[in-house]
């Protein structure tokens, strides 16, 4: 049996190969997940069984068994260290033994949750195993972490520790036994529930230690500072793209001067101030840049920047073209201000 869906909508794309009959279709889905992790394998067997893909904007989903073979990397040998491109890797069935950057030789069974960089040189096999893996494009990793994370000391390792894995394995078992009979509507609910799990389980992978809860608002104040031209940015999406609840993210500023919400107008109108102070800003009407700073609605924009700097915006650009200093550290009475992320 042979069977491929595609669901267009919003981007995403799902293939899905099963059976003997189909084994060209069935090779073409494994190798193209293996190249999109810079992989390929060796094997006498017939890359045969189920396989599925799902390309959606926030990165890949996939699943896919392969015989027992000899992985080995595409990439050429590079003479400085490359960007991580980081996958989640979840063994379902078979081992799969790989040869670290030390040249020690580990071995990961069923049930394991491995933390994958396939920009590093993999070296390993595999002996007739089925794997499922989740990885979010550079996009999604910069909004997740604040910057592209740096190599780490080994190119796989263990993640079963962490209290998301078996999650994350249950919803990618879900895409992989369903995903073909899900309808659009359908398939984005599990790519959602799989990309939100990935992430906060990522979260908790670069942001663990003793400063955990300053960690994460540092992680949320950089997202959302890149996200600021977004008018429908809303609590909901900041919550959910950091890997937190509503609830979560509110306890995280209850100890901080400013809410979340107004965490995001201070940031926005501290962007508009900046705006304003470039040389080349003479050409942008204030509409423009209240536009540009995530304001939808001029009127409310200028009354907001009133409040906060004590004067109109038309006036704070006369100032600072002639190097007058705006005090942005006072605020009018009733508003509290702190520099986020300090």
């Amino acid at each position: 049996m042979f069977a491929t869906s595609y669901a267009n909508s919003g981007g995403r794309r799902l293939f899905s190969a099963d059976g003997l009959s189909a084994a060209k279709h069935r090779s073409e889905v494994t190798t193209g997940i293996l190249e999109s992790m810079h992989l390929e394998l060796a094997s006498d067997d017939p890359l045969l069984g189920r396989s599925v893909l799902c390309e959606d904007t926030k990165g890949v989903v996939g699943h896919c068994e392969v015989p027992a073979s000899e992985m080995r990397s595409t990439l050429p040998a590079a003479s400085a260290p490359r960007e991580a491109e980081i996958c989640l890797w979840l063994i379902e069935r078979g081992t799969l033994t790989v040869e670290q950057n030390n040249g020690i030789q580990t071995r990961f069974g069923p049930g394991s949750a491995l933390l994958c960089d396939v920009a590093q040189t993999l070296r390993g096999s595999w002996d007739r195993a089925r794997f499922s893996f989740v990885r979010p494009t550079r996009q999604r990793l910069v909004q997740l972490l604040g910057h592209v994370p740096a190599a780490r000391a080994r190119s796989i390792e263990a993640i079963d520790h962490l209290a998301l894995a078996p999650f994350l394995a249950s919803q990618l078992g879900t895409l992989a036994n369903h995903g073909v009979a899900l309808g659009s509507d359908e398939l984005e609910a599990v790519l959602a529930g799989i990309f939100q799990t990935a992430e906060a389980l990522l979260g908790s992978v670069y942001m663990s230690g003793s400063e955990h809860g300053v960690d994460r608002l540092q992680l949320v104040h950089r997202y959302i500072q890149s996200n600021l031209h977004r008018h429908d940015l809303s609590v909901v999406d900041i919550a959910r793209d950091t890997g937190l609840s509503r609830a979560q993210l509110y306890r995280l500023f209850s100890s901080q001067d400013m809410s979340v919400h107004a965490t995001l107008r201070e940031m926005r109108l501290l962007k508009s101030l900046g705006y304003l102070n470039q040389p080349r800003s003479g050409r942008l009407s204030i509409g423009a840049i209240a536009y540009a700073c995530g304001f939808s609605d001029q009127t409310v924009f200028s009354k907001l920047f009133r409040q906060r700097f004590g004067m109109p915006a038309r006036e704070a650009r006369q100032r600072m073209a002639l190097e007058l200093p705006i005090d942005v550290t006072r605020a009018p009475r009733g508003m509290t201000i702190s520099q986020p992320g300090a």
